[in-house]
């Protein structure tokens, strides 16, 4: 018995100096996640209703009911508020009395949590509350509404969640135009369309831009040109109407004789685990102009 709890006192050490390390790769703050379970790994948690235990998990097609918000307190911190899209009003929060459950109303402590990783490297997680420091939330078994919280001294699979991102995100520098001129006498000039913000890829509305918008940046956060996109995107939302995510304005441009001439313009695929949710921003653009086949790039601008 001794072996088995120092082991368990072993893994949660391990957890949490693994923590700082893990919040580098996975950006938190203001993100939504889908959360599957270890053991049950296609159950993602899921809130079905406005009611205290109207929460649990679900396996099939993904909806934004299943899609959660990770609300950062301004004052402790590590711990979260967990949202729900659907039913943004509403936070999960853990007592003594009630167990895991979810409220509205007045923020307080017991609706804090804490992701902390397995300790073996394998991408999953377990979700704490800040406050009943041992209480950690569980599928505890097949059925989608067997969910709740465990404090004891067993750890396995049930308790381990993987929080994967509404977003992944592709930035790249994409070729918008191209004309080579070299051997030309005269110079030439050509209009072309050019596009600038938020343009959806797939139909479908969204239910909150704030949100929407907030993923976004996560997904982007600490990448090359970050800040770029970011102000695009602030930007682009700037009207909830999706017609007014984007503008496109022709452009003229002089390719001079014996140059070698295109545009560039970055850009960044986001690639949501709902299709509805897909869309490319579209921001800065640039002028190479070259003697050669080749492109010399001093200011670093390609992706």
């Amino acid at each position: 018995m001794k072996m088995t709890i120092l082991g368990v006192c072993a893994l949660l050490a391990s957890a949490l100096v693994l923590q700082a390390a893990a919040a580098d790769d996975l950006v938190l703050d203001n993100n939504q996640f889908f959360i599957y379970n270890k053991n049950w790994h296609k159950a993602r948690l899921r809130q079905w209703g406005p009611q205290w235990r109207d929460y649990g998990t679900y396996e099939h097609e993904v909806a934004d009911n299943q899609l959660w918000k990770f609300e950062p307190h301004p004052n402790m911190e590590g711990c979260y508020y967990i949202i729900n899209e659907a039913y943004p009003r509403y936070r999960f929060a853990d007592s003594k009395q009630n167990g895991l459950v979810l409220i509205k109303g007045s923020y307080n402590n017991n609706q804090l949590f804490k992701v902390v990783p397995s300790g073996n490297d394998d991408d999953f997680y377990y979700i704490y509350s800040c406050i009943l420091t041992k209480d950690r939330i569980t599928k505890k078994g097949v059925k989608n509404k067997e969910v709740g919280r465990y404090g004891g001294s067993v750890y396995n699979d049930n308790q381990l969640w993987k929080l994967v991102p509404r977003f992944t995100a592709d930035l790249y520098t994409d070729t918008i135009f191209h004309y080579d001129n070299r051997q030309g006498s005269k110079e030439i000039t050509q209009e072309i369309s050019v596009t600038t913000g938020v343009v959806k890829t797939t139909e479908g509305s969204v239910r909150s831009t704030t949100t929407y918008k907030a993923s976004m940046e996560a997904s982007i956060a600490g990448s090359k040109a970050s800040s770029e996109f970011t102000q695009q995107l602030e930007a682009s939302f700037t009207s909830s109407s999706q017609s007014s995510w984007s503008k496109t304005e022709t452009i003229g441009f002089t390719i001079p004789a014996g140059k070698n001439f295109k545009v560039m313009q970055h850009k960044a695929s986001f690639n949501g685990v709902m299709p509805q949710d897909s869309c490319t921003l579209m921001t800065s653009i640039k002028i190479f102009e070259s003697d050669s086949e080749t492109f010399n790039d001093p200011d670093d601008f390609v992706i």
